[in-house]
């Protein structure tokens, strides 16, 4: 090259050269694990017999990369850090030095889920659970999520740093299920690791014979402790030698053995028994009833004798007196009872008018509640017609807004769960973005000041069955990563994951979660 004036002198000539070397195509990761992954990728097209290495760097975003050179399509990277992101880029190296432009693709290792769960102890209203720090997280920060529950409630969650947990306000006899899993600072989850256990039903207290008689005697105990929210009662057998066990059965803490044989010793338990014919350990104790000695109580029997003779002759004085006063009583008590009846009778009749009115009433309410939602259905579909013309005409958005196609998409600048977030798109006269192409999906990647953000899809309805906000259910297209949704009943809301290069994917997670939103209307 050399420079020529008006004149037509030239200055003297300079020269260079250029080569083009095409980069590596097709990254793909293979055996994902806690701490490696292998990287695969092919020659560039055309350069297939040209001699070629590659350079290939990989690093934690913010941190110094770490490179290596092969002459292989492959790579595999190990001791790595569990749970963590990784940028890899792989450059084409000619014999000569020449290098391509580098290709790169971003992975996050496998978080590994507590090993080795344990229930180590049960008693009535706790239990101790333990389980082994997963491999890997010495250098990492993070805890552990517990949730734990019985069939038909809610579950209970609660966290921990340690790697052991002790649940209590249980209920007694009572089966629960516990998952464990872990936790990064950015709220990465691992998979959940589960198990079971029941709670023991306490026995019967303090088990005490309280009086012995020559056929009968009481016995008592206290309640087990942990029981006063659940229906039991209890189960008594009792018995003397050489015969077959009487069981018999009570609510009340104590009861009285009757039709005994005098100077006879027994054996006496008593457990505790649930709804659902659980019982717990049996208490026992003996007693021994007495034999009737009339012969040392003469003065006894002499006195129920004169006491006898007293009552006889009184009755005969003042039976008929009473018995006139009682028939005197009966006919007060009838006549009341007519006046009752009579004004009971009054007051259905009021009570079956004043329910008809209620009915009458109730049914144009209704009426008029259906000719409300139909009005409003009609007045919010006007309002959306409204506001679709004024962007098809105005082609511009509120401020704060984004626009692409026909749709204005607002970024959150705060962080909260995916149902707050939802409900101030619906104050924005918008909801949670729904994705409908794959040009709209890589729009929504584009938004690079967040890495996740909540969008319009959940399965909170249906366990599995995904659908967008607008009630439509999720077909085509989707983003899912590799692996996703895989967190079951407890991650049911859909967030997108930035990725710098493509569209970005989706990733389920549970949705109390704080982070950003996207609105779209």
């Amino acid at each position: 090259m050399a420079t020529e004036g008006e004149d037509g002198r030239q200055s003297r000539w300079v020269s260079a050269s250029l080569s083009t070397v095409v980069p590596p195509r097709d990254l793909k990761i293979n055996h994902l694990e806690e701490t490696s992954f292998t990287l695969h990728w092919s020659k560039a097209e055309g350069m297939e017999k040209v001699p070629q290495r590659f350079l290939i760097s990989h690093c934690i975003p913010g941190t110094d990369p770490l490179t290596a050179i092969t002459d292989n399509c492959h790579k595999t990277f190990s001791n790595l850090q569990p749970g963590t992101e990784y940028t890899v880029s792989v450059t084409t190296v000619l014999s000569n030095g020449e290098q391509s432009e580098p290709v790169s693709t971003t992975i996050c290792t496998i978080l590994p889920a507590p090993d080795q769960l344990n229930v180590d102890s049960v008693e009535t209203t706790s239990a101790a659970v333990s389980w082994s720090q997963p491999p890997g997280l010495d250098q990492t920060q993070h805890h552990y999520q517990i949730s734990y529950r019985c069939p038909g409630t809610e579950p209970h969650i609660t966290t921990t740093s340690s790697p052991s947990i002790t649940l209590s306000d249980l209920q007694p006899a009572t089966e629960y299920s516990v998952t464990v899993c872990t936790v990064l600072e950015n709220g990465k989850q691992s998979q959940l690791v589960l198990t079971t256990f029941t709670t023991i039903l306490p026995a019967p207290d303090q088990l005490t014979v309280d009086s012995v008689d020559t056929t009968s005697a009481t016995v008592s105990w206290s309640q087990p402790p942990g029981l006063d929210q659940s229906q039991h009662h209890y189960q008594i057998s009792y018995r003397c030698p050489g015969t077959e066990p009487h069981i018999t059965s009570t609510s009340s803490p104590s009861i009285t053995l009757s039709d005994l044989q005098c100077v006879t010793q027994y054996s006496v338990t008593v457990c505790t028994v649930l709804e659902n014919g659980k019982q717990s350990e049996l208490v026992s104790t003996n007693l021994t009833t007495i034999h009737f000695q009339w012969w040392r109580r003469p003065s006894r029997v002499a006195a129920v004798c004169v006491l006898l003779a007293v009552i006889i002759g009184l009755w005969d004085s003042y039976a008929t007196a009473e018995r006139d006063q009682l028939q005197n009583s009966l006919n007060t008590m009838t006549t009341e009872r007519d006046q009752l009846q009579n004004s009971l009778n009054t007051r259905t009749t009021e009570r079956d008018q004043l329910q008809n009115s209620l009915n009458t009433r109730t049914t144009e309410r209704d009426t008029l509640m259906k000719s409300l939602n139909t009005t409003t259905m009609e007045r919010d579909q006007l309002q959306k017609e409204i506001e679709r013309l004024n962007w098809e005409n105005k082609g511009s958005c509120p401020e704060g807004w984004r626009r692409f196609g026909c749709s204005c998409y607002y970024l959150s600048t705060e962080g909260k769960s995916w149902e707050k977030s939802r409900q101030d798109c619906l104050e924005r006269g918008a909801d949670l973005v729904i994705v409908n192409s794959e040009e709209e999906q890589t729009f929504i990647n584009g938004f690079k000041s967040v890495r996740y953000v909540w969008i319009g899809l959940t399965d909170s309805a249906t366990e599995g069955t995904w659908k967008w906000v607008d009630g439509t259910p999720l077909t085509t297209p989707r983003y899912w990563w590799s692996g996703e949704p895989g967190g079951g009943t407890y991650q049911n809301c859909g967030e997108i994951y930035y990725i710098s290069s493509g569209q970005g994917v989706w990733r389920d997670l549970g949705c109390s979660f704080s982070q950003e939103w996207i609105c779209e209307k």
